[in-house]
Order: C-alpha cells, then sequence, then structure tokens
C-alpha cells in the first residue's frame, strides 16, 4: 500500500526532473536565438547548459535524500519547475539591460523567497554564467552581478521580518545604484548617465517586486501543494479509508484521540482543527511499519499534508524531535491517555477516584519529565487540560 503510494510520487518527480532537463538547454538555444549568437559560442552555451541540468539533477536528488526532517516532495519539485521557468524568463528580459545594471537582485531575492537560499544561489550561478556567456561580459560586470545576486538573497532574511522591510527597501535602492557604479567605476571609469538610469530603474524593479511579490512566494514555499485540513479527515480521503482497512481498532483510536483532542484545544483557545487531524494521524506510522515516525512523516509528507500536521507526527512521543507546539502537546496528552485508558479494564475505570488518579498521575509524570517544556504550554493550560480530561465522558 505504501509502496503505490511512494511509486506513484517517484514518477511525479521524475517527470519534473525531466522537464529540468528539456529546459535548461532549450532556454541556452532561445538565449542564442535572441542575442544572434554564433553557431560555436551558441553549442558552447548549450553544452554548458546540459552540464548543469545534470549537476543540478544531482544536487535536488541528494539534497531530498539527505534532507533528514522533511524530505522534497513531488510538489516541491513542482514548485521548483515552475520558478525556475520563471526565472529563465526573467533572465531573457534583464539581459536586454546594459551592462552592470541587469536586475539580478530582484531575481535573486525572489527565488529565495519562493526555494530555499541555497537553492536560489545555485540557480543564480547558473544564470550569471549563462547572461556571460551570452554576451562580452567583463571581469567587473560578472563580479557586480554575483555581489548584487548574493545581497538579494542575504536581504530576503532581513525582509522576514515586517519591522524592517522599509530599511531593506530603502537598502536594495542604494545598493542598486551603488554597487553597479562601483564595479563600473573600477573597471571603466565615470560611470555614465545611462548606467545611473538603468541602475534607479533596476533599483525601482526591485523594490516593487519585494513590496508586492515576497508575502505571495514565501506563503507558498511554506504551504506549496499543501490540501486542506478537512480534505484528510474526510471519511471519502483514501488513508482514513487505508487505516479503516488496515486497522478497526487503530481507527477507533484515531477518532476518540482527534475528538478529545479537540476538546482540550477549544478549551486553551488554541488551534481546534490541527489538534483533531494531528490526533487522527498521530499512529499514521503504523501504515508503514518500522521505523514508525520516520514512515509516518513520509506518507504524510508524500501525500501533501500541511507543515504542521508533519510536525506534530515527526515530535510523536517527543522521541527524535521535542514536542515544539501547544497542539502537539495536546495530541501527545490526548493519545498517552486514551492508550491507557483503553489497557485499563472497565472494573477499575467505574471508581472516578481511580479515574482521576490515572489521569493525574499519567500527565504529572509526563510533566515532570520535561517533555512539554519547549512546546510554549503554559502551567495554567496544563492544568486547564487536565482538569477537563478528569471530566471528559469520552475517556471511558
Amino acid at each position: 500500500m505504501e509502496g503505490m503510494t511512494e511509486e506513484r510520487f517517484i514518477t511525479k518527480r521524475m517527470m519534473k526532473l525531466v522537464y529540468l532537463a528539456c529546459i535548461t538547454p532549450l532556454s541556452g538555444l532561445l538565449f542564442a536565438a535572441i542575442h544572434r549568437m554564433s553557431i560555436d559560442n551558441a553549442l558552447s552555451l548549450i553544452f554548458i547548459d546540459v552540464l548543469f541540468a545534470i549537476l543540478f539533477i544531482f544536487y535536488l536528488e541528494g539534497s531530498r535524500l539527505h534532507k533528514k526532517d522533511r524530505p522534497d516532495s513531488a510538489e516541491d519539485y513542482q514548485r521548483m519547475c515552475e520558478y525556475y521557468t520563471a526565472g529563465i524568463v526573467l533572465l531573457l528580459l534583464a539581459s536586454f539591460f546594459p551592462g552592470y545594471t541587469a536586475p539580478v537582485f530582484i531575481l535573486a531575492f525572489l527565488l529565495a523567497a519562493g526555494l530555499d537560499r541555497e537553492q536560489a544561489l545555485v540557480v543564480m550561478l547558473f544564470f550569471i554564467a549563462q547572461m556571460g556567456q551570452g554576451g562580452n561580459m567583463t571581469t567587473g560586470n560578472a563580479a557586480c552581478y554575483l555581489m548584487m545576486a548574493l545581497l538579494g538573497i542575504i536581504v530576503t532574511s532581513m525582509y522576514d521580518q515586517k519591522e524592517y522591510r522599509r530599511y531593506a527597501e530603502i537598502m536594495t535602492m542604494a545598493l542598486s545604484i551603488a554597487v553597479p557604479v562601483l564595479f563600473y567605476y573600477l573597471e571603466e571609469g565615470i560611470p555614465t548617465v545611462k548606467l545611473l538610469g538603468f541602475s534607479c530603474l533596476s533599483g525601482v524593479l526591485s523594490i516593487l517586486g519585494m513590496h508586492f511579490l515576497y508575502d505571495i512566494l514565501h506563503f507558498r514555499l511554506a504551504h506549496f501543494g499543501e490540501i486542506s485540513l478537512d480534505t484528510i479527515v474526510d471519511p471519502s480521503f483514501h488513508l482514513v479509508r487505508e487505516i479503516k482497512k488496515y486497522s478497526q481498532v487503530d481507527y477507533n483510536h484515531g477518532i476518540r484521540v482527534s475528538r478529545i483532542a479537540a476538546h482540550c484545544a477549544a478549551n486553551v483557545g488554541v488551534d481546534v482543527k490541527l489538534a483533531a487531524v494531528g490526533g487522527f494521524y498521530y499512529r499514521l506510522g503504523k501504515l508503514g511499519g518500522e521505523p514508525f515516525i520516520e514512515n509516518g512523516v513520509k506518507i504524510a509528507q508524500n501525500n501533501c499534508f500541511p507543515n504542521e500536521i508533519i510536525t506534530i507526527l515527526s515530535e510523536y512521543e517527543g522521541e527524535m524531535r521535542p514536542i515544539s507546539t501547544i497542539e502537539s502537546a495536546i495530541v501527545h496528552i490526548t493519545d498517552t491517555l486514551v492508550t491507557k485508558f483503553e489497557l485499563l479494564d472497565r472494573t477499575t475505570l467505574s471508581s472516578s477516584w481511580n479515574r482521576d488518579m490515572v489521569i493525574y498521575q499519567t500527565l504529572n509524570e509526563k510533566s515532570a519529565s520535561g517533555i512539554y517544556d519547549r512546546s510554549g504550554l503554559t502551567m495554567n493550560q496544563f492544568i486547564k487540560i487536565r482538569e477537563f480530561l478528569s471530566k471528559e465522558e469520552e475517556l471511558l
């Protein structure tokens, strides 16, 4: 069952890699045609593009295989294809700017906003190399573009914090003028009016792109390809049906944990739906067998679960990663108690005093172990949840 899911996503990933392998030399061919390059220069450019495409694919696959916390899925590859294609289009437009003034800053900035920064740097190095191959780019010109690309990637970390965005935009305008002027002066002499004009235009375009596109791209980076929480707990969703088919006991357990976790979340004012869905899928790794936690994360990732759910699954029992959110703590608390109550006999649970003792002792031991220390769960919230659970009829 899990093999079929993984095979489906391997096929999707391969299709994206084939697309990257094809679009890269085609972009070089288009670049050569637009700039009317000689045949030998065009062939050299296409050869470089083919070489980069091969290395880039190995880089992406290597990154995916070695990323332990959340490996890339077919959806991440789809996002890479979209941004890479958009970057090629912007690169072709930027190549018509005079030397030193191409808006590589905003191109690097937007790539770093939509991809991770390492991927953005790799792509930008290739783009700058392609621009250099396509024209008579001097050493100073190449150094200028490299500096602007690095600055564009660095500024994304500053732009993450909304209170610094105005300063980042002012800095961008200043850098868009100062860096080209400096490199031009060092290599060519006194800057021209044309250089100043296009540098200002590049700065304005960069600020507009930052202001209007950053939040959109950054949100997609965090949530690209996710399906809604409502969808993944719908009875018709294939994983819900697979869990029920795999084990009616585990399915019933998930339903109980989901409902109780939702009630606990509502009592302390946190995300009810997130706690409910996280509770239902907390034992998802059982579908894939050992190792349970890694397989649970893998199944969720391959099915494009929201990152918040993947985080909860990766923090199962706090074994691999510490519990980092209140919702994750609530799911753990609920799953722990439901599991214990399922193991106890009805005679023991018939007494409210016995039930309270089980709840208090179990939760106090967990709390004393420090498992919730990094979750943000306050002592008042913990006590409120504990008191609520002592009255929760669905635990029985």
